[in-house]
């Protein structure tokens, strides 16, 4: 008989597969490299995920050097092995449906303490 951990497996699957989207995530982390940071860049192997529109609309944030439009418009649905980060000493970025992605948050999603899956926030980046 199938677990309820493996049924939630089986339904985020099948959600992510009614609008598929394969990723190569591009990661820049901060180590400590013994008195400083150092950062390291890699990629991972591709995986699907379900990009989708989470609602809101552009902003426009003002920072010390200046304005830029913020689109946090997107979501993201990614399976339990999925590799995918975010934080403050690790920026993944990805390209989808010809626009490019970071990954702003990504919660994982649990039951009986087992990862089911991953949502994630994303913004569009130009």
């Amino acid at each position: 008989m199938e677990s309820i951990v493996e049924m939630r497996r089986r339904h985020t699957r099948w959600n992510i597969l009614k609008n598929p989207v394969e990723i190569i995530v591009s990661r820049r982390e901060k180590v400590n490299a013994g008195g400083y940071m150092d950062e390291v860049e890699s990629v991972t192997d591709p995986f699907v995920v379900r990009i989708f529109s989470s609602g809101g609309s552009p902003q426009e944030i003002t920072t010390l050097a200046g304005q830029k439009q913020v689109d946090r418009h997107f979501g993201l649905l990614a399976d339990y092995q999925a590799d995918i980060q975010a934080g403050t000493l690790v920026t993944d970025e990805f390209e989808a449906m010809g626009m490019k992605f970071q990954v702003k948050a990504i919660y994982p999603q649990t039951i009986a303490g087992e990862i089911v899956g991953y949502q994630g926030e994303l913004e569009r980046v130009t």
